[in-house]
């Protein structure tokens, strides 16, 4: 299994790249692609939020502290003072934090259902509506989150499953097949809850009417895109 740092460079690299591309290729604004390329690596360590004492669990369910206490204070702005606002958002933020946290780590196993294709849809599907419910970005853009989100676990699986196979003594690791997989058949139950979940979710997901007419606006030329005009200019002819 990789380990931590290699997972996040992974994932930033992978995520920085596409975010560079998308931010050209739809001329997006740079805050867009600082938040793509922070969902790319949210995802990038996403499977081993199952992992109890692992450092990608502690600083998830903390980031989901964080955006639950601050999307309810923001919410309930005009509710209560700025004194009762704050105390509310730290309780909401410990809940997520603690008890939240230890509740999770009582139903889910490493490299069980969250480690699988099946979850990168949850999650992917679970970002589009956040994004956009919580959030309140627009749809395209909750929608490209998404995917980089599914792009990021889905490099934290492919690295997961090479790093499964030790090259120097020629040989594959008892750990190969267990973490880029469709569906853990081995916990059935917990599988047929990460596709419920995706399922109920997909009715509060973003349209995407907005993504796909920008696609369609775009006529930029792949090749002029990314490489540099000098690449592309023909060889002069010597006569």
């Amino acid at each position: 299994m990789a380990d931590f740092n290699t997972h996040i460079f992974a994932a930033a690299a992978a995520a920085s790249f596409g975010a560079t591309v998308c931010t050209k290729l739809l001329d997006l604004p740079v805050s867009t692609a600082l938040l793509l390329t922070v969902g790319g690596c949210i995802g990038g360590v996403l499977p081993d939020i199952d992992l109890k004492y692992s450092m990608p669990s502690k600083i998830l369910f903390s980031v989901f502290g964080a955006i639950a206490s601050i999307a309810w204070m923001f919410a309930r702005l005009s509710d209560f003072t700025v004194s009762e606002l704050w105390v509310f958002a730290i309780v909401i933020f410990l809940m997520v934090r603690f008890p939240l946290w230890a509740l999770f780590h009582q139903f889910t196993v490493h490299r069980g259902s969250l480690h699988s294709l099946a979850a990168a849809l949850m999650f992917g599907i679970l970002t589009a509506v956040v994004a956009e419910h919580v959030l309140n970005t627009a749809s395209d853009t909750s929608w490209l989150l998404a995917g980089f989100v599914v792009a990021g676990v889905l490099v934290h699986l492919i690295l997961d499953e090479v790093y499964s196979v030790d090259f120097m003594g020629a040989r594959i690791k008892r750990s190969f097949g267990s973490a880029f997989k469709l569906l853990d058949t081995q916990r059935l139950s917990a599988s047929c809850l990460v596709l419920f979940v995706s399922l109920v979710a997909w009715f509060w997901t973003p349209s995407t009417d907005e993504l796909v007419a920008r696609w369609h606006q775009n006529d930029t030329n792949w090749t002029e895109l990314l490489l540099p005009e000098y690449l592309l200019r023909p060889a002069p002819t010597h006569q």
